[in-house]
C-alpha cells in the first residue's frame, strides 16, 4: 500500500483531507481553497446582512448564480441585476429531489434568465477522474453536478458564479447538528461520515480535529467546528469544480461573520437561520419561507448494486450493504481515486 493512511481516514471522516501538510503520496497533494481566510465583515442584525449584500453586486453580465430551491441562493439572487443568468442543478434519477420548480419561481421573481442543468450518473462516470486529477484528491459528491452547472455557465459567457456557501454554518442552518448539546464523543459519532475503523485495514484516528472544539464541562462547540473543519471542505469542493471550468467563485455569505451568539433556542424551536428568514420575508413578501432542502444526490439509486471496494487498503469482512448511498459514494470514489493514482496499476 503506497498511500498515506492519514489521507484515507480523513477523506472518509470529513470528506476531504483535513490537513494541508498531508500528501496522498509523493507528488499527490490536495489543492486547498484559495480563499480560506478572507477578511470578514461583522454582522449582528438582518439590516447588517442586507447592507453587506447590497454592496456585494454590481451590474455585470459575466456573473451568474447557482440557484437552488432554498432561501440562501434566493436571497443572493434578489440582489443580482435583472437579466442575470441563474443555473439550477436537477438530478435525473427515480425519486430524486427536484428543486428546479421552486428555483424557477425565484428566478422569475428576480427577473433572472433561468437554466436547469440535468445531471445523470453518466456524468459522474465521465467527469469524476478529471476532477480528481485537478484536485489531487477524491471529490465530494456535489462536485460533478457543480462542474456540469459551471460548464453550462461558461458556455454562456459567465466568468464568475455566485454561490450560497457559508449561510448554513454562519447563521445556524444546520439545525440537526445544532438541535441539542453534544459531548465530544457524541458529536464525533454524529458527524463522522464513514468511520475509518469499520472499513480500512490501517485506520488513523482523527480525534484531534474534533478535540480542538471540546469545551470541557460546557457543550461541544459545534459552531466553531462547522465554520472551520466542515466549512473548509465545502469551500474546497466548490472551488475545485467551478475553477476546473475556468470560472471563479463568489460566496458573499463567506465574507461575513456573526458578531453575536447564535440564538440556539430559536433554532431548536424550528427557526433555523432566523436572521436570513427575516431578510427573505422582506425580499420575497409574497413567498412562504422554504424549509431547508438538503442538496440530495441520488446515490442510493445510482449505487444500489455496488458490491464494495476490492483494493487491499479495505477490509474484506464488511457488509457493504449496511452503508447509505452517500457513504457508498465515498467508499466507491476513494477506490476510484486510489486506482487512478496507483503507479503499479497505471503501468499495467
Amino acid at each position: 500500500m503506497n498511500f498515506n493512511p492519514f489521507c484515507l481516514s480523513s477523506y472518509l471522516t470529513f470528506r476531504y483531507v483535513v490537513s494541508e501538510e498531508q500528501h496522498w503520496k509523493s507528488g499527490v497533494k490536495p489543492v486547498f481553497p484559495a480563499s480560506l481566510r478572507p477578511p470578514k465583515v461583522p454582522v449582528r442584525t438582518t439590516p447588517d446582512i442586507d447592507a453587506y449584500l447590497r454592496n456585494s453586486f454590481t451590474a455585470d453580465d459575466r456573473t451568474g448564480i447557482l440557484l437552488s430551491g432554498g432561501i440562501d441562493s434566493a436571497l443572493l439572487a434578489s440582489y443580482l441585476p435583472k437579466g442575470s443568468k441563474a443555473y439550477t442543478i436537477r438530478f435525473v434519477a427515480e425519486g430524486a429531489v427536484d428543486e428546479s420548480p421552486m428555483a424557477a419561481r425565484y428566478a422569475e421573481a428576480c427577473g433572472l434568465a433561468h437554466t436547469v442543468v440535468r445531471v445523470y450518473w453518466d456524468d459522474y462516470c465521465k467527469h469524476s477522474r478529471a476532477l480528481m486529477e485537478f484536485k489531487q484528491s477524491p471529490i465530494h459528491a456535489i462536485e460533478v453536478a457543480l462542474y456540469r452547472a459551471a460548464l453550462a455557465a461558461k458556455a454562456d459567457g459567465i466568468e464568475t458564479l455566485v454561490v450560497g456557501n457559508g449561510a448554513d454554518s454562519t447563521f445556524g442552518g444546520m439545525d440537526k447538528l445544532l438541535s441539542r448539546d453534544w459531548t465530544l464523543e457524541e458529536f464525533k459519532q454524529r458527524y463522522t461520515f464513514v468511520p475509518p475503523e469499520r472499513v480500512l485495514r490501517q485506520p488513523v484516528s482523527l480525534s484531534a480535529y474534533y478535540e480542538a472544539y471540546d469545551c470541557g464541562d460546557k457543550p461541544y462547540d459545534v459552531q466553531g467546528f462547522l465554520k472551520t473543519v466542515h466549512g473548509i471542505g465545502i469551500i474546497q469542493s466548490f472551488e475545485n469544480a467551478i475553477h476546473k471550468t475556468g470560472c471563479q467563485v463568489r460566496a458573499p455569505f463567506e465574507g461575513m461573520y456573526l458578531d453575536a451568539p447564535l440564538d440556539l433556542q430559536r433554532i431548536r424551536s424550528g427557526e433555523s437561520k432566523y436572521l436570513l428568514r427575516a431578510l427573505f420575508r422582506s425580499r420575497f413578501p409574497r413567498f412562504e419561507v422554504a424549509e431547508k432542502i438538503p442538496f440530495a444526490r441520488p446515490m442510493d439509486q445510482w449505487l444500489r448494486g455496488w458490491e464494495g471496494p476490492s483494493r487491499p487498503e479495505f477490509k474484506t469482512d464488511v457488509e457493504w450493504g449496511q452503508f447509505s448511498g452517500d457513504q457508498r459514494w465515498l467508499l466507491h470514489n476513494l477506490e476510484v481515486f486510489l486506482n487512478l493514482f496507483d503507479d503499479e496499476r497505471a503501468c499495467v
